[in-house]
């Protein structure tokens, strides 16, 4: 299943290294790694998210 993780650089909730195990975890699956932003989801960054969200959506399924 197409998977993409993101995640906060500066966030003080869940630090980033969880972000990267749960990618590491999920096969195939996309990290996106946002300076500046933490625990939240700051309307500067909706246009990188959902370009990332467009193109895992799109992408082909493994196996099938």
């Amino acid at each position: 299943m197409p998977t993409l993780v993101i995640h906060g650089v500066d966030d003080v909730l869940v630090p980033v290294e969880n972000g990267r195990l749960v990618a590491e975890a999920v096969p195939d699956a996309r990290l996106i790694e946002i300076d500046g932003m933490g625990h939240d989801l700051p309307k500067r960054v909706w246009p990188q998210v959902l370009d990332a969200i467009v193109e895992v959506a799109g992408a082909p399924l493994k196996g099938r």
